[in-house]
């Protein structure tokens, strides 16, 4: 790294860190395996602007006591490369080094927040972190509607998506369409008996069938498009859909399927959640040379399986012997009467996945899948490269919805549910969005229908795109005195074009500054813990700061650097917070 270039570092938080590390290998050479550089920003402006605990980390390892560590850090590192932008330090209790930036730090900071527009936090993950990561998320079966605990899962998905890409790693999203088994014959019986009872004919959906109005209208559509082509084979079955031709019920099944499939596509289109692969369970059994009976995917992975001697036969059953790797029990894999279990095709569609090139696999279950969680870890460590930390499982958890203080339960086959769409169109997408992510997955989320249409502070969402809003007004009011920052020829656009000479930078400015500089180390702190949550509540600490800073600094002053400053850091935080909103999937008006 040039001098030039490490000087221009240190006006960033993770820069700035980095920089302390390699001052800190200086004074610790014998600790080969530092810990980074963690920076924290004390509640109290007493005890500095950001502060390290890394001296505490790496006392052990360099047998040494952590204040004098902390102390000579200090001293190495505001004598060289921190001598411009660090006025001075004090360590504090046992050992935590309080950094006390200078002026020119929070100037630099502004400058270079400008400079990089909507690239401030791009990349912020380290190459030698960045991998080719697979998505799964919403994965459902295509009986019915996605409904509101879907709705989550797609959120919280296509959020993290988006901010891995974001970080640095090369992501895909994977829809993987659950469409073979029992469920999808009870769907296609179910569809039959809806199709003969709209030609007239008596025939009951079947017992565990699926009962919600939504199966008449698709039954409605299949009428529009094959006519009375399944009539003499309801009309001969009836009443009892169970007694339908297979080749019949396969046909219907698929062709609800494809229905189904088609409303997932415009419901998860209009929640701005796009995927890059639809993967049919199904299409895991066509192809190649039949091994056990099964050919295609499932066929490889059996042979795949016996090859390394993990699969038994007993009972007439085929097993996995998933209690080698930890699992309550060893697992089925073909049932005595030859059909094969769910978790054959999940190991089948995660093989797959690896022979795509994946280094890292994720998939987002409901709450319900929490139990299969060690079965699939045994899985991956039976499976060449037999490593179980290549599969990532985040269980998320239910959503209860509450109006006027009520909660609304949900059934799938009994036709009693809010579908996403129904939501969206109570609340509206951005507020779906906003608030789905605004909980980590592994609690339960209670969203307030009431709270959710509110146009107040109340509401998280409203209050953070206000603060967009106003700052959009903001700007649009200093065109008219002395032109708009935010227009990409203005010369705040460039860094350096713009001097803020030596502008005395005031607590509030101050604390916005910082705010806005710690963008990065959420992005990377919420792609490190899965936590889109945390970029949710960043947020809205930063539309708080800005609204204090808002009332007491006057942007439209007499003294133009002072005046260059505080709209520098208005299009910054006008920036951040579309840059924020566009990572949750929520958009960012400019009047409201």
């Amino acid at each position: 790294m040039s001098e030039r270039d490490e000087h221009e570092e240190l006006y960033g938080l993770a820069g700035l860190g980095r920089s302390l590390e390699r001052t800190l290998a200086e004074i610790c050479p014998v600790a080969s395996q530092l810990p980074p550089a963690e920076l924290t920003l004390p509640p109290k402006p007493e005890f500095g602007d950001v502060s390290t605990p890394v001296a505490l980390a790496v006392a052990r390892l360099a047998s040494r006591n952590p204040r004098e560590i902390a102390t000579e850090l200090g001293e190495r590192w505001c004598a060289g490369p921190g001598a411009a932008v660090c006025a001075r330090f004090e360590v504090a209790g046992p050992g935590f080094l309080n950094l006390f930036l200078s002026d020119e730090w929070y100037r630099g900071a502004t400058r270079q927040m400008l400079a990089l527009g909507g690239d401030h936090g791009r990349d912020v993950l380290a190459l030698a972190q960045r991998q080719k990561i697979n998505v799964e998320f919403v994965s459902v079966n295509p009986t019915g509607p996605l409904h509101v605990g879907h709705a989550r899962y797609a959120s919280m998905g296509d959020a993290l998506c988006r901010l891995f890409s974001f970080a640095g790693h090369d992501v895909t999203r994977e829809f993987y369409l659950n469409d073979f088994g029992s469920q999808m014959l009870k769907f296609g019986q179910s569809l039959a008996a809806r199709y003969a009872q709209r030609l007239g004919i008596e025939m009951p959906v079947p017992a565990d069938g699926y009962l919600g109005d939504y199966v008449l209208e698709v039954a409605d559509r299949l009428i529009d498009e094959v006519g009375d082509r399944y009539l003499m084979a309801v009309t001969a079955a009836a009443p009892d859909a169970t007694r339908l031709p297979d080749e019949v019920v396969d046909e219907i099944k698929m062709w609800g399927r494809d229905a189904i499939l088609a409303r997932f596509r415009v419901t998860l289109e209009r929640l701005r959640v796009p995927f890059d692969v639809w993967t049919s369970e199904a299409s895991l059994y066509a192809g190649g040379t039949a091994y056990r009976g099964f050919a295609g995917e499932v066929g490889k992975a059996l042979r795949e399986l016996d090859t390394e001697g993990e699969l038994f036969d007993s009972d007439g059953a085929v097993w996995l012997r998933t209690t080698d790797y930890g699992d309550d029990k060893d697992r089925v894999l073909i049932r005595q009467t030859g059909a094969p279990t769910y978790f054959l095709s999940d190991i089948a569609y995660h093989r797959d996945k690896m022979d795509r090139g994946f280094e890292h696999l994720i998939n987002i279950w409901g709450a319900d899948h929490h139990g299969y969680v060690p079965r699939m870890k045994a899985m991956f460590s039976a499976l060449p490269p037999h490593d179980p930390e290549r599969l990532e499982l985040i269980i998320g958890q239910l959503v209860n919805l509450l109006e006027s203080g009520a909660a609304r339960r949900m059934s799938k086959r009994s036709g009693d549910i809010v579908t996403v769409d129904d939501l969206s169109d109570a609340i509206g997408v951005d507020a779906v969005r906003f608030f789905m992510v605004g909980r980590s997955h592994d609690s339960t989320l209670d969203l307030d229908l009431d709270l959710a249409v509110e146009q107040s502070s109340k509401n998280p969402v409203y209050y953070v795109q206000y603060a967009h809003a106003r700052i959009c007004s903001v700007l649009r009011n200093l065109a008219d005195g002395q032109g708009d920052p935010g227009d990409p020829g203005d010369p705040l656009s460039a860094p350096g074009a713009v001097s803020f000479g030596d502008v005395e930078v005031g607590p509030f400015e101050r604390n916005l500054a910082r705010a806005l500089a710690r963008f990065p180390l959420v992005v990377l702190d919420a792609v490190e813990r899965r936590g889109p949550q945390r970029l949710h509540g960043y947020l809205g600490e930063l539309a708080a700061e800005f609204h204090v800073f808002y009332r007491n600094c006057r942007v439209l002053t007499d003294d133009p650097e002072v005046a260059a400053f505080r709209a520098g850091l208005c299009v910054a935080t006008r920036t951040t917070l579309a840059k924020g909103l566009e990572l949750l999937g929520v958009s960012a008006p400019e009047s409201m």
